[in-house]
């Protein structure tokens, strides 16, 4: 259900006078669910690899389809075809009952996913402030378990940022294609022939130095009722600052990635390949996600399939399959393998079940199948979930 709270307002405006409709909406999302996983680890620095085994976890777990989160958004009628627009959404935890959660700056925020103010129209939309980067947009549509928090395509992506070492507090370079971005600006065309395109600019705001810590991202995007494709390009310059953690110079960390999904009648396919690199600039000591020293790169391959098919209008199962591969060190690689199942008992509740395999093999692969749950490197990791997701 949606609370809209609407308003009319008039305004005079030189010798003009003009009617402005506003409203604004309270949305959100809460998921909880038992996980069990056969093993987890606490990396000293961020998602960082560590083969130190914590044992298995079972226990209440926020989010098997997406983090709970709450928010406001609402828009504006300021005349011309034209809108003005604001969006606030933070996360809570289901388990504790906390809200907020962490930002780009190491910090932590109240609304840690979405703060922003922007107009849209004939144009298209632009928007300013803290923001869902457009690259999670483009590779979830293209993938048959979409952005799913346990076992999809970002979680795949979390694997390539903690194999390359990319993560805040590894090295100085930001993370490889970041889902969540401050100081951003993010421009979205119209859709016109089933095609769409985006472009974000996030500021590193570092002083003296303008294209330290600056991420830029471009997408490409094509939808239709059977076809979707999608193309990705980004590049992380490092910041500049934290010259004790493996300073990356000036080198930025790229991502590449093209992802297309078919859907005839109840079956749907999906497929996907992303090539990730985290320069190590010459010089700058032993890369802690141990690619051979200063003077390489990390530089990985994923190659993501699924496949999913729709029994019922309420019944949907979906499965995929997610590679990485090191393309410095052939030892070092990780396959996942993820099913699931959802029914819905109202539009906006869904029970699910879901279960992954991970085989990771090597000191610097540890793709987890589940968001923000680190599993020791080099092991096999098994982990089911059920749980209820419910958007109001």
């Amino acid at each position: 259900m949606k609370l809209k709270l609407t308003g009319i307002a008039i305004i005079s405006l030189f010798s003009c006078a003009a009617s402005a409709q506003s409203s604004v909406t309270i949305y959100g999302m809460a998921d909880s669910g038992i996980l069990s996983i056969s093993n987890n680890s606490n990396p000293a620095l961020g998602y960082l690899p560590n083969s130190t085994n914590g044992g298995a976890v079972i226990g209440v777990k926020d989010g098997g389809m997406g983090l709970s989160f709450w928010g406001m958004r609402g828009s504006e009628d300021i005349g011309n075809g034209m809108k003005a627009n604001f969006n606030l959404r933070g996360n809570f935890s289901t388990q504790t009952g906390a809200g907020g959660g962490p930002n780009s700056s190491g910090g932590t925020s109240m609304f840690n996913q979405e703060a922003n103010v922007g107009i849209s129209g004939d144009f298209g939309s632009i928007k300013a402030g803290r923001v869902i980067a457009p690259v999670f947009y483009a590779f979830s549509a293209t993938d048959v378990r979409g952005g799913a928090y346990f076992g999809s395509s970002l979680t795949g992506l979390i694997g390539l940022n903690s194999a390359t070492g990319a993560f805040a507090g590894s090295n100085s370079n930001a993370a490889v294609a970041t889902i969540y971005n401050d100081n951003a600006i993010v421009y979205v065309s119209p859709k016109m022939s089933g095609i769409t395109a985006s472009f974000e600019y996030a500021f590193g705001e570092v002083a003296g130095n303008t294209s330290a810590g600056r991420q830029i991202v471009g997408t490409l995007a094509y939808d239709d009722p059977h076809l979707k494709l999608d193309a990705i390009y980004y590049t992380g310059n490092d910041n500049g600052i934290v010259a004790s953690l493996n300073p990356q110079g000036h080198a930025t960390n790229r991502l590449m990635q093209i992802g297309a999904m078919y859907t005839f009648d109840a079956l749907s396919l999906s497929i996907g390949y992303w090539k990730a690199e985290n320069p190590t600039f010459p010089g700058a000591g032993t890369n802690p996600a141990k690619f051979g020293g200063a003077a390489t790169t990390g530089s990985l391959n994923m190659i993501n399939y699924g496949l999913g098919y729709r029994i019922s209008p309420l019944l949907n199962l979906t499965s995929g399959v997610y590679s990485i591969k090191d393309n410095n060190n052939s030892a070092n690689k990780s396959v996942m393998y993820v099913v699931g199942a959802d029914y819905a008992l109202s539009k906006s509740t869904k029970l699910y079940l879901e279960a992954a395999n991970v085989n990771n093999h090597g000191s610097n692969m540890n793709q987890s199948p589940v968001y923000a749950q680190p599993v020791t490197a080099g092991l096999t990791t098994h982990a089911w979930m059920a749980g209820i997701n419910h958007r109001f």
